[in-house]
């Protein structure tokens, strides 16, 4: 159908005394086909619908500690990230430095900190719809940008203030701009799939794994087409890549033990439904993938079928056994980035039934698949449930809750008292909630953790000489108990002890409460 047809259909002519119909010009006669090649395109449903999910109840979870500690530091000076990146955190300094930037401009709400994470989450969805259909059709791009936007962590995380969406995005760019430049070779297309493996090595250096999956993909097709050069190309933008992240890279490697350390080690299939939010969805998701490959095996597109899957699975072995040391690498939250590769094998494998009605109901049930997984991560502390489908780690904490409660009876002049392991980030996720003119000082800290330039601050080693007579003091722990002054360090107990009573305790989710005052 012509422009001018459509433009007629849309605004019917005016007759008037035999004159012939005027034809509608202007930006008018644009919006009608643009809006038009949006409706029919590959990404703009699948991409729509994520941009929904991700934004159901943005700001609505507590946020938790992982969350604290981003808006912590991001809202340092650039030096004071400079400074602790060089202790601690260099793996996501990319990213501290741009939330410092967004908060700079957007505040710290918790809408505001998880947007750009939403926001990446939803570019994640078109790139996974685009790159299955150059890999396969356009019915494999639309049921692959359905799948990946329906699997429970990708809304999940897309709603984290930390860098996994940021992963998820560049490896999923990644692998588009590798398809676009074997397809039409030029310098530049491989300049983007270059910045973007920087991207992928600036926010997760086990997400470049994945550069062993794309690399057994390019000598597949190269194979095919005999012609090698293409393997040229791929070694020198993956290399310009790694050199542009380098630099966090190595740190990252040096600072590993202390950031890592702690993950303890799981199955592999635990693992696995960890990555997915949902065992159902693991398993769905795992069968139309294999259903995708086996099914197009003896296909024109059998090679292509193929590379997908190299990319799709081989990073996971590879993680495994890097894991049998003294650190676990192979944990749910960095295998992220593997799970755009296998929304488009599981599209493939929605895409065999062919008719459309088919596909939607295939789409619907996986929907309904994930219907228990979204809405466990969606609850009021879901965010800290990172194991989900299997137990918490650890009682969730209503930093909130215990901001209430201060706000409720504070006083010009109180200070404030924060127990109990730093990691846990009770002193600055109660702080985080709490009004602006609510601000008790801590009056055990001698140094605070910006001053150090580290994650947490450093306490008096004398703590009577750090007190300023204070008439009442707060006291936090991130624990239920009726003794609060039990939890704290020997010497800071002995001289709250001499020095104040205990007036009342109350509990918030996970955390303890207490208002001292003092005696006499």
């Amino acid at each position: 159908m012509s422009d001018r047809a459509v433009a007629t259909d849309a605004h019917p002519a005016q007759i008037d005394g035999g004159s012939s119909p005027r034809p509608v010009t202007g930006p008018r006669r644009q919006l009608v086909p643009l809006a038009r090649r949006l409706a029919l395109s590959v990404w703009f449903w699948p991409t729509a619908f994520a941009a929904l999910v991700v934004g159901w109840r943005l700001g609505s979870p507590e946020m938790w500690h992982d969350e604290l500690v981003t808006v912590d530091v991001a809202t340092r000076s650039t030096g004071q990230i400079r400074g602790m990146l060089a202790n601690v955190d260099a793996v996501h300094g990319a990213y501290y430095l741009f939330m410092h930037g967004w908060t700079t401009l957007f505040g710290t709400g918790p809408a505001a900190v998880r947007l750009p994470s939403a926001l990446a989450m939803t570019l994640a969805t078109a790139c996974v719809a685009l790159a299955a259909r150059r890999l396969f059709d356009h019915r494999t791009g639309v049921a692959a940008g359905f799948v990946f936007a329906l699997v429970p962590t990708v809304t999940r995380f897309g709603q984290e203030t930390r860098s996994y969406a940021f992963v998820v995005l560049a490896a999923a760019a990644a692998t588009l701009f590798l398809l676009r430049a074997l397809e039409r070779p030029a310098w530049w297309r491989w300049a983007a799939y270059a910045l973007a493996v920087a991207g992928i090595g600036l926010v997760n250096v086990v997400a470049l794994t994945l550069l062993l999956g794309h690399g057994a993909a390019v000598l597949l097709h190269c194979w095919r087409e005999r012609r090698w050069w293409s393997l040229a190309w791929f070694a020198l933008a993956a290399a310009g890549g790694a050199a542009i992240a380098a630099p966090v890279i190595l740190r990252g490697m040096k600072q590993a033990g202390r950031q890592v350390s702690w993950i303890p080690d799981s199955s592999p299939w635990t693992v696995w439904e960890q990555a997915y939010g949902s065992t159902l969805l693991a398993v769905a998701v795992t069968a139309l993938a294999a259903v995708g490959v086996l099914t197009r095996l003896r296909r024109d597109v059998a090679a292509r079928s193929v590379s997908a899957a190299l990319v799709a699975v081989l990073p996971l072995p590879v993680i495994l056994v890097a894991s049998t040391g003294d650190i676990n690498y192979f944990f749910s939250k960095y295998l992220l980035f593997v799970l755009p590769a296998w929304a488009v094998l599981a599209g493939a494998g929605i895409a065999v039934l062919r008719r459309a009605p088919l596909v939607a109901v295939a789409l619907v049930i996986v929907a309904a698949l994930s219907v228990p997984g979204q809405l466990a991560l969606r609850g009021e502390y879901s965010h800290g449930w990172y194991t989900y489908p299997q137990a918490r780690a650890f009682k969730p904490l209503s930093y909130s809750q215990a901001a209430r409660l201060i706000e409720a009876d504070y006083q010009p002049g109180d200070g404030l008292v924060a127990g109990g392991p730093w990691w846990w980030m009770h002193e600055p996720g109660v702080r985080y909630y709490l009004p602006a003119d609510v601000a008790p000082r801590n009056v055990f800290e001698q140094r605070s953790a910006a001053q150090r330039h580290e994650l947490f601050g450093a306490a008096c080693a004398n703590p009577a000489s750090c007190l300023r007579n204070e008439p009442r003091i707060w006291v936090l722990l991130p624990t239920i108990t009726d003794a609060p002054l039990a939890g704290l360090p020997k010497k800071q107990a002995a001289v709250l002890t001499e020095r104040y009573e205990v007036v009342r305790v109350n509990h918030a989710t996970g955390i303890t409460v207490a208002l001292l005052r003092r005696r006499g």
